[in-house]
């Protein structure tokens, strides 16, 4: 009869490689949020993260070039990138965070808490764009629509700032994810006070948003001049890092 505590176990059914795959992943870094020296942190009322290119066309079209806050790092992209994935700029009282760059999907929730987490800011918008694979088809190619998810403070004030005035998203389905998302969920948990307005085709000039609209009367622009177009790459917002 065999011995199960003495006896040399059977070989493994499985390779080295095959074991590979069961084990934990390297720890990634944590993200940076390096703060410019000249500017320092202003414990900011509201912050709003520009992520559609919808809401980026509005940045060229600023009445002076918003000074440098901060920028965030990830250090696993290759240091030759010419510019960081987000960059914080100081507008009036507020903080507008672009995502100038794509943040990788597994990096989102990283990302999320280290900007929260530092800025400390008091109300939080998000504006972002439903994408064209996420709404499985129930949406018109061409029709403008915006809608809103909100976290339970949010809701508790009313709304934040210029999403009081956009209808809530309905029905959310499977279509919120990234960068966006993982803010909310980070608000949520903090107990912030959070809106996300998702806007609808990806592409659309911001003048076809009533919340687009608000948000360029409260930054200083004429929505009208704002084209999705000169944002294409991103390589015309080069004038804001000078």
């Amino acid at each position: 009869m065999e011995n199960v505590v003495t006896d040399a176990p059977p070989p493994s059914r499985f390779s080295p490689d095959d074991l590979d795959n069961f084990a934990a992943p390297p720890p990634q870094p944590t993200p940076i949020l390096v703060v410019s020296p000249a500017n320092p942190s202003p414990a900011p009322g509201l912050l709003i993260l520009l992520i559609s290119p919808t809401s980026l066309a509005l940045l060229p079209h600023l009445s002076s070039s918003p000074p440098l806050h901060a920028s965030l790092l990830l250090p696993e992209l290759p240091l030759e990138r010419s510019h960081p994935p987000i960059r914080v700029y100081l507008h009036e009282g507020a903080l507008l965070a672009a995502a100038h760059g794509a943040v990788p999907a597994h990096r989102a929730r990283a990302v999320a808490r280290s900007l929260v987490s530092a800025l400390q800011p008091e109300e939080v918008l998000v504006l972002d764009a439903v994408l064209s694979g996420s709404y499985r088809g129930r949406l018109a190619a061409d029709e403008p629509v915006e809608g809103k998810l909100e976290t339970r403070a949010a809701r508790m004030r009313g709304g934040v700032s210029a999403a009081r005035g956009v209808a809530t998203l309905a029905p959310p389905g499977s279509m919120v994810d990234g960068l966006g998302a993982a803010v909310m969920a980070e608000c949520e948990m903090r107990g912030k006070a959070a809106s996300m307005v998702l806007t609808w085709p990806e592409g659309a000039r911001p003048v076809e948003f009533g919340v687009m609209r608000r948000v360029a009367a409260e930054l200083g622009v004429d929505p009208a001049q704002a084209a999705v177009g000169r944002v294409s790459g991103r390589a015309e917002l080069d004038a804001l890092y000078t």
